[in-house]
């Protein structure tokens, strides 16, 4: 259990997890969709689908696992169906079949064809750090970082968080950074970066493996493209690509932070969830400090 995204949110107020929390959580854990259902979002157990327990806590953070099924209808097949459906009520009824109609009978469809869907399952993780009042997210994408917080939102009744954001524009230090070529400790430059014209037809720019801060990446700054995503690499011990959102991608350990991991021999699931998860606590949390002070 690695966190490969990271998007970060703080709490608006002062927040503190109620008492039932876990009495919480299990009213709104997972069930696997029944025949008419599309799809079920819940919160499952970090240590695997046979066990009960919902959530871990390491001092003050907290570990939550959401699962989601999808049932997966091709549209291809629906499409299909239902283009025959309205051909046989054209013949037989000498009409055309009107677009309200033909949206009624794709539903039909649907609801009859689920049953025979197959299902595509995934999780969600996320931990909440009660100390730096921060819910850290591996999602890359927002909206499903947004169905997370809405299932605990759900669960817990309030969810004051907001993302999280500096004062300026996120561009605005990226592009500063690498026009310097002068970073906040302790980050370095990554090999990876994207720069954009403000205009809506300008250019794009992307760089992998490369030296971010020769003379042509430096000609084109000096034209007037902002970087949009940078790669970094804090500590030595994390590598990232920081998006215009502050949302984390790509995020993985170097291999110093491998080599100074503990590995336990024969781990249970638990303990190696418990393992996992201390790393990733300590290690975000110290780079979220790092990453609040660089944009102030």
């Amino acid at each position: 259990m690695w966190f490969k995204n990271l998007r970060f949110y703080q709490f608006s107020e002062t927040f503190s997890l109620p008492d039932n929390f876990s009495e919480q959580l299990a009213e709104h854990s997972f069930h696997p969709c029944s025949r008419s259902d599309q799809s079920s979002f819940g919160w499952t157990s970090p240590f695997g689908a046979d066990n009960d327990v919902l959530t871990h806590s390491l001092g003050n953070c907290w570990l939550l696992c959401a699962k989601r099924e999808e049932k997966v209808l091709p549209s291809t097949v629906v499409n299909a169906q239902l283009d025959e459906k309205v051909r046989q009520i054209s013949d037989a009824e000498g009409r055309s079949v009107p677009r309200k109609e033909k949206q009624n009978l794709k539903e039909d469809l649907i609801h009859q064809l689920l049953p025979q869907a197959f299902s595509r399952f995934r999780q969600s993780w996320g931990y909440i750090d009660l100390d730096r009042q921060i819910i850290a997210i591996d999602e890359s994408a927002a909206n499903k970082a947004e169905d997370f917080l809405g299932l605990l939102r759900s669960s817990v009744g309030s969810l004051p968080v907001r993302p999280v954001s500096p004062g300026d524009a996120v561009e605005t230090y990226l592009t500063h950074w690498l026009q310097t070529t002068e970073l906040p400790q302790p980050f370095e430059f990554g090999d990876e970066a994207e720069l954009r014209s403000p205009q809506a037809d300008g250019g794009i720019i992307r760089c992998k493996q490369e030296d971010l801060t020769r003379e042509d990446i430096q000609a084109h700054l000096a034209g007037g493209k902002q970087v949009t995503r940078l790669g970094l690499v804090w500590q030595e011990n994390l590598e990232f690509i920081i998006e215009s959102d502050m949302a984390l991608k790509r995020v993985k350990p170097t291999d110093r932070l491998l080599d100074a991991k503990d590995d336990l021999v024969d781990p249970s699931p638990e303990e190696k969830i418990d393992a996992d998860f201390a790393l990733v606590s300590a290690e975000v949390g110290l780079l979220f400090d790092d990453l609040k002070r660089a944009f102030g």
